[in-house]
């Protein structure tokens, strides 16, 4: 079986709080994209798992993770065989282990006749990762709790974006950890308009951040935003040839970029 690993977008993204178990609690809209990587599985009698991108390819990878803790819930005594195609930028902000999890995950299930219902897979997904229930359900999601709670909203009409990335990435938990001394107050998510609370922080320690947004506005964006922790930042446009053209400008710069469209 394949299947494509689409990654995520946050158009928005509030920090409301912390739990007493250490994560920090958001409020955050959360929208797939037709970006992805690409999932191979087929059925053998132990894991096994490569990838395109060698120093991807460890015990550590969130695909055999993923794999490990199906064949422990549901107690099936097989293996896999699993291939991961890498497209998406790794350190971006935009999901891609998240969503190549959820398509294990997924795959899985298919494969072995369904063992787990939907809310048991979504379930599941969440002791692996607070985005891999998103990258499971899909779509546009409003995401509480630790981004596990979702709550799916509408798509009236379809979004156009460029998404683009320096070679840097950053880290999750040191934007966690600077966002925190950063802070006077949590968060209001009832405010208007595209925001990210990890913006200012990862500017800061990544000053390309702020350029691309800046960027991606003069090439026509009507708004330009980071996604997640950082580092990729989107811009969305009125049409889906209006963002190709700013990412073959981004891309002429040096940059990873690419048009994309909601979904």
């Amino acid at each position: 079986m394949r299947g494509n690993a689409y990654a995520k977008l946050n158009l928005t993204l509030a920090i409301t709080g912390i739990r007493e178990d250490g994560y920090h609690t958001l409020h955050t809209v959360m929208q797939q994209i037709s970006l992805f990587d690409v999932i191979t599985i087929e059925k053998a009698d132990t894991l096994t798992f490569t990838c395109t991108e060698p120093s991807l390819a460890g015990e550590k990878n969130l695909c055999v993770k993923g794999a490990k803790a199906f064949f422990a819930r549901t107690g099936i005594l097989g293996g896999a065989r699993i291939h991961l195609e890498k497209h998406l930028p790794t350190g971006a902000g935009m999901g891609g282990g998240s969503a190549d999890c959820a398509t294990v995950l997924s795959l899985l299930n298919t494969l072995y006749g369904e063992p787990l219902t939907k809310e048991e897979l979504l379930a599941l997904g969440a002791t692996l990762g607070a985005d891999v229930p998103f990258c499971i359900q899909g779509g546009r999601c409003l995401c509480t709790g630790i981004g596990d709670i979702l709550t799916p909203l509408p798509q009236e009409e379809k979004l156009y974006f460029a998404v683009a990335k320096g070679k840097d990435g950053l880290s999750t938990p040191q934007m966690y950890r600077l966002a925190d001394e950063a802070r006077d107050t949590w968060s209001d998510p009832r405010r208007e308009g595209y925001y990210n609370d990890f913006a200012p922080v990862a500017e800061a320690v990544l000053p390309e951040i702020a350029y691309l947004r800046t960027r991606l506005s003069e090439l026509g964006a009507t708004t330009a935003m980071m996604t997640g922790s950082g580092s990729a930042v989107f811009g969305i446009f009125e049409t889906f040839p209006q963002a190709q053209s700013a990412a073959e400008a981004l891309c002429g710069e040096g940059y990873f970029a690419a048009p994309c469209e909601s979904l």
